[in-house]
């Protein structure tokens, strides 16, 4: 199934930019059998000594699918809370590829509707932590594991930012200890001694919080070399890396209407080809919503709405040909879009809306960029192709096309209303069972929605 845009490619030439979305039989509700097994885990009914091939006979635990997924397999994980990582093992092909879907609606688990989860953190004793001698700094030994991250789940749910890769560390040389008295939301664990420090945002002690501390590396990891894997429907919260990961040669990669927030990046592509991000939620990661890196070649980014990152969207290191089509980027730390030695690209359709630096930069790339909406305070840019250049910022639209020939098209102000932020405490209280989760869209309007009809 096949949706189209028309677009002017880099060269000039007229071509017609297609987007295929890969709809499988498991998504679609269709019978399996032809395709493959179908597994089901539900984390309030579900055992692990059963064989997970049917809803009386689920799985509990999200990481029993790591070993069972294979060629046609799809999986429906029923809504609840998983503190659990899921492990990509075998590749699917484009007729039988592997299926990951979130079953919010209960239909086919049968469970209540609710928001299917998966976190790399887990919840820690407040109590075993002492002053750390500088105000708002404390200090307890943590043997237990290497902790990757600090989250305080009372508040914005943004991961405490580690000292060593802060500008005080790695600009200034202070010490990762020095870092932490200064910088609120920060932390430090030093591995030798297995002792984490940390500087809550408030000053006040670690009790007073509800902390989690992050463990897990990704929500759904496919690497070296894993093809046609499908992830559906999930929110993913507080992984060491990325809620999706994509990398080391995989490839046909497709996410569809995920929410990933407080990771490194939500969605990262590294060294991974084809990979189509739809209809996405990214907010509140370190880096980028969506990161395409080390050579992610045909990386899309479709229908996606992104906020509170460093950046919203990203390519990078020769990730060519990248498509970038009606995404929402706003509010982000520095950038809306970002394309980095990335060249190839084709962005269209997209808002891009109060990102503090600059709307869109450009790095050594071209690029082909129109009908798009921009809108920037004043202190910000509507464009900036620095560092390279540092003359080379645009605060208004028509500086930009006049310079570059590019978005001639576009328009500045008038972007319409923006969607509506994620409410973390109401994803935490609902995934902590203390209310229940709204029905989203079916796989029948998603369908609709994709096939751009009503």
């Amino acid at each position: 199934m096949i949706a189209c845009r028309r677009a002017r490619l880099p060269a000039g030439r007229g071509g017609l930019v297609c987007v295929a979305i890969m709809l499988v039989a498991g998504t679609l509700g269709l019978p399996s059998s032809a395709f493959g097994e179908t597994y089901f885990v539900r984390q309030m009914a579900g055992r692990d000594e059963n064989d997970g091939r049917s809803p009386a006979t689920a799985w509990q635990h999200v990481g029993k699918l790591s070993a069972a997924m294979h060629a046609g397999d799809t999986a429906y994980v029923g809504p609840g809370l998983y503190r659990d990582e899921i492990e990509v093992r075998q590749s699917g092909t484009s007729e039988q590829p592997i299926v990951f879907v979130a079953d919010e609606t209960g239909r086919n688990t049968g469970d209540s509707p609710g928001v299917v989860m998966l976190t790399g953190a887990e919840p820690v004793d407040e109590t075993i932590f002492a002053s750390g001698g500088a105000p708002g700094v404390y200090t307890a030994p943590f043997p237990a594991w290497e902790v990757w991250g600090v989250v305080e789940m009372d508040g914005p749910q943004a991961r405490y930012v580690r000292a060593t890769i802060t500008s005080e560390h790695l600009v200034d040389h202070l010490a990762p200890a020095d870092v932490v008295a200064k910088l609120r939301s920060s932390f430090f664990y030093d591995e030798t001694t297995r002792t984490l420090l940390l500087h809550t945002s408030d000053d006040r002690p670690p009790a007073t919080h509800e902390l989690e501390l992050v463990q897990r590396g990704h929500g759904i990891f496919a690497r070296g070399g894993k093809e046609y894997v499908t992830v559906i429907g999930f929110t993913f919260r507080h992984m060491q890396d990325a809620g999706v990961s994509f990398f080391a040669g995989s490839a046909h990669g497709t996410v569809v209407r995920t929410t990933a927030y407080g990771s490194r990046q939500g969605v990262r592509v590294y060294g991974s080809s084809d990979v189509l991000v739809y209809g996405s939620t990214l907010f509140r990661n370190e880096n980028s919503g969506v990161y395409f890196a080390a050579g992610s070649t045909g990386g899309r980014a479709i229908g996606n709405t992104s906020y509170e990152n460093v950046k919203g969207l990203r390519w990078s290191s020769d990730s060519t040909n990248a498509m970038a089509l009606d995404n929402v980027l706003f509010d982000n730390l520095e950038r809306g879009l970002s394309l980095e030695n990335a060249d190839g690209a084709i962005v269209r359709g997209n808002r891009l809306v109060h990102n503090a630096v600059s709307q869109l930069q450009v790095l050594q790339s071209r690029y082909a960029s129109d009908e798009n909406c921009f809108a920037a305070a004043p202190e910000q840019l509507v464009a900036d192709f620095t560092p390279f250049d540092f003359a080379d910022r645009y605060d208004r639209l028509a500086a930009y096309q006049q310079a570059k020939h590019q978005d001639p098209q576009s328009r500045e102000g008038g972007c319409g209303p923006l969607p509506e932020k994620v409410d973390v405490q109401a994803l935490h209280a609902r995934t902590s069972g203390a209310a229940g989760a709204p029905e989203r869209s079916s796989i029948a309007a998603l369908l609709r929605r994709l096939l751009g009809t009503r």
